[in-house]
Formats: structure tokens, sequence, C-alpha cells
């Protein structure tokens, strides 16, 4: 059993607050392209599996059910009702695979719900206030982010597998 989002990562820098002395005057520099990647995530109570791509769209939310699959094996995963979640491609997929996989929407304008959101924050926080070159770098960043189970947020206790 999981949870499933999807967040959209930018080279344009996310300001925070930071330290400096008084009366100094903050320069921050930004990358002005505006470039960007989406990640697709998906929480369990024990990992948490991501999947960049360009677009998020049904194709790419297809894959990423596959990428799930192949990780997981069988599962049930709760989705928001983005636009790539429920689509012909989608459903037909999901009909090919009706015994594996099984989908169940949150309650619409419900993201306090999806313990996934959660994950997006230390990404931004990882990206915030540096200037990005790239966006392999951002996506550097994000991996080192993603991959560091001391920084993610806990599961919350009713979705235990």
């Amino acid at each position: 059993m999981g949870t499933q989002d999807e967040a959209t990562f930018g080279l344009i820098p996310i300001i925070m607050r930071g330290w400096a002395r008084r009366g100094s005057h903050p320069i921050v520099k930004i990358n002005h392209k505006n470039d960007c990647v989406n990640v697709f995530g998906a929480r369990s109570s024990k990992s948490f599996v991501y999947f960049f791509r360009k677009k998020k769209r049904q194709k790419q939310f297809i894959e990423f059910l596959k990428k799930l699959r192949r990780r997981w094996g069988r599962y049930l995963l709760f989705v928001d009702s983005a636009k790539a979640h429920g689509g012909a491609k989608v459903r037909a997929y999901l009909k090919k695979n009706r015994k594996t996989i099984q989908i169940e929407y949150f309650p619409k304008c419900s993201p306090e719900e999806n313990p996934t959101e959660q994950c997006w924050k230390p990404g931004r926080n990882a990206l915030a206030n540096r200037v990005i070159p790239s966006l392999n770098a951002a996506k550097y960043h994000l991996r080192k982010t993603f991959d560091n189970t001391k920084v993610m947020p806990k599961m919350f206790h009713y979705l235990r597998d």
C-alpha cells in the first residue's frame, strides 16, 4: 500500500530564510532559465520511490506505475485527481493489470491527506538559496535528499503495510 504524488522543481531559485549580518544587504544570484523537471513519487511505510520526467502526462504516469510494479509487486496506490491519473490510457493499463495494481483516489482538494506531499519539502530545502546551473545539478541534489532516509519525513502510521 502506498500514496503517490508529483512535484515540479526548476532552476529558478527558491528563496528561504537565511542568516546575514545586521545592516547588510544580501544579494541573491539567480539562474534565469525557466527549465524544470517533474518528479513522480510514491511512498509506502518502508520506502520512497521517485522518477524524473520532463512531462506529467498519462504516458509518464503509466511508466511510473510499471516501475512501482517491478519494485513493490502487487500494490494498492492512493493518488490525487490529477489529469494524468485518470485518462483512457491509464484506465486501459489498470484494467489489463487489475490483479496486481489497484488505484484509489483521495478526495478532491485535499493535499493534506497525502503523505507523499510532505516528501517534497526536503527537496525544496535542498535547492533553496542556491544557484543551480543545470537540471542535472538539480537532479543530483534531489537524489541525495530523496535517498537520505534521515531527512525524509516519517510515514503516517495509518498506512502501514
